[in-house]
């Protein structure tokens, strides 16, 4: 899952409610304590179903409005939800037993057939990211009002892992109304939604979980991590993800907790592979569809200067694709050394020893901007004159995944935590129509990569899977397909007030707000 510097993804908004809450008035601090005003950093891209973005911000604030079938705790693991549990009459059919009892916000009842309904509208929409998590989905029967079959084309080892993100919507609803407003199961309804301002959510009282302490939220978009600090500090916000570059300013605060979680993040750089006819290069030859520019710019980098300048140390060097959280992690890919001695040999070796020209496409953040023109500043080194290239988001999210960039910094969360959704989405080669690769921004295509990436699909044997993950992910990264970066720490900071462990997905999922007094 893409995220937007913490995480990444991709779609700009196109859903704008309009409410009559004021700015002024939620930025006073609430004396109530059944309610909480959270800090974000960007702007949710749509509401499910509608939302074509597979963000991780976009489906934390979804995550509270609806639920999916199976859902990850807060350890990650795979929990039973709108599914009571569940069995395989066979190797290619799964049986889900559904809660009853379960209503939707408009006081509709949540049967199997919302499920199909869902089910169905998501895997026949290719406009629809989450599409790729239902490519192996055949079909959907319903066998009662509270039992359905999900059928596969072959058997598929994780199809549980790819429901947790493929939240249950209302057939009747979807089906009778023209409003495009979330009607789900989940904790929160939607109450306002004011674009790039914050989104009000108050508690389900018809919930079929216990009742949340919290009874009403709001989420307010702060994009300036100083101006999100000095909100918490104000007591205008009680949440608050807080940038590594404030960590000592909210640290010594006595009213205020601060935790820290690691994250199966990875943020890599990509870039345009194709020889001709690529971004930024047009009809000339491309530098980077050369392995050993590639591999120069992998050299060149020195991470450790860059998390300690930068992250102030809240991060980890990454060597793959996936963080050691993910199944599929190859614990033998090692991180290239930085080496710039070696790397200036590869550029000659490769014909550029008088480097050349490239744009490094990123989001408009001060932080981003930072981190970027460290890396710009390293790769001068070897004689790539970089120009930073900030983007607002909605037009970072238009470029970079329409394919139209040539180098560009992007973050990816596998939110199945399953090594396979790398191949099905960065790694193999561009088959938009059938939903593959989808996000392979850079056009990268190796045929041994793609023939493991499909045989990974049907692999049941949980050690012949990791075999085959661990080859594909050497072959690429042998290749150099993306540079690996970093693997973030996030830093919440919120008052004592409450008692909130993060998850390390990031999902901000409000029902696990405890309000001590």
């Amino acid at each position: 899952m893409i995220i937007k510097i913490i995480s990444i993804l991709f779609i700009s908004i196109f859903l704008i409610f309009s409410g009559c809450i004021t700015v002024s008035e939620i930025e006073k601090k609430d004396v109530i304590r059944d309610e909480i005003i959270i800090g974000i950093s960007y702007n949710v891209c749509g509401f499910h179903p509608w939302t074509e973005s597979y963000d991780v911000d976009t489906m934390s604030i979804n995550s509270n409005i609806f639920n999916s079938l199976i859902e990850l705790n807060n350890d990650l693991r795979l929990t039973p939800a709108l599914a009571n549990y569940w069995s395989n009459p066979n190797n290619v059919t799964w049986r889900f037993f559904l809660r009853e009892g379960v209503k939707f916000h408009n006081g509709y009842n949540f049967t199997a057939d919302d499920v199909k309904y869902t089910i169905d509208l998501i895997r026949n929409d290719l406009s629809n990211d989450l599409m790729t998590l239902l490519l192996s989905v055949k079909e959907v029967n319903v066998i009662d009002e509270y039992t359905v079959d999900i059928i596969t084309k072959y058997p598929n080892p994780i199809l549980l892992n790819n429901l947790v993100d493929i939240y249950i919507v209302s057939k009747n609803y979807q089906e009778k109304s023209i409003e495009k407003w979330p009607i789900g199961t989940g904790a929160y309804m939607l109450v306002e939604y004011v674009e790039s301002e914050y989104i009000s959510m108050e508690r389900f009282d018809d919930y079929w979980r216990e009742q949340p302490d919290v009874k009403r939220v709001i989420f307010k978009m702060i994009s300036d991590s100083e101006i999100k600090k000095n909100a918490l500090l104000d007591g205008k916000i009680d949440v608050s993800s807080i940038n590594p570059s404030y960590y000592d300013d909210v640290q010594n605060i006595s009213d205020l907790k601060l935790k820290t979680i690691s994250t199966p993040t990875v943020f890599y750089l990509g870039f345009d592979c194709r020889e001709y006819n690529s971004n930024g290069f047009g009809e000339d030859k491309n530098p980077l569809s050369d392995i050993k520019v590639r591999k120069a710019i992998y050299y060149a980098i020195n991470i450790n200067n860059i998390i300690i300048e930068e992250l102030n140390g809240f991060a980890d060097p990454a060597s793959q694709f996936v963080s050691p959280y993910i199944f599929g992690y190859n614990p033998k890919i090692k991180r290239l050394n930085h080496n710039n001695d070696y790397a200036i040999q590869l550029m000659n070796e490769a014909g550029y020893n008088n480097g050349f020209n490239i744009t490094l496409d990123c989001w408009d953040s001060n932080d981003t901007k930072r981190l970027c023109n460290n890396i710009a500043n390293q790769l001068s080194e070897i004689k790539i004159n970089v120009s930073v290239n900030p983007l607002s988001l909605d037009k970072y999210y238009s470029t970079v995944p329409s394919r139209n960039s040539s180098f560009y910094i992007i973050g990816w969360m596998a939110a199945t935590l399953d090594g396979g959704e790398i191949f099905d989405f960065l790694l193999r080669t561009v088959d938009d129509e059938n939903g593959i690769g989808v996000c392979n921004y850079g056009y990268y295509s190796n045929s041994e990569v793609d023939e493991i990436g499909r045989e990974i699909l049907y692999t049941m044997d949980p050690w012949e899977r990791q075999k085959l993950i661990h080859l594909g992910f050497k072959i690429a990264m042998d290749e150099v397909a993306l540079i690996p970066l970093y693997s973030p720490q996030m830093n919440f900071a919120f008052f004592d007030f409450l008692n909130w462990n993060p998850r390390p997905d990031l999902h901000l999922k409000v029902e696990e707000f405890e309000i001590l007094y």
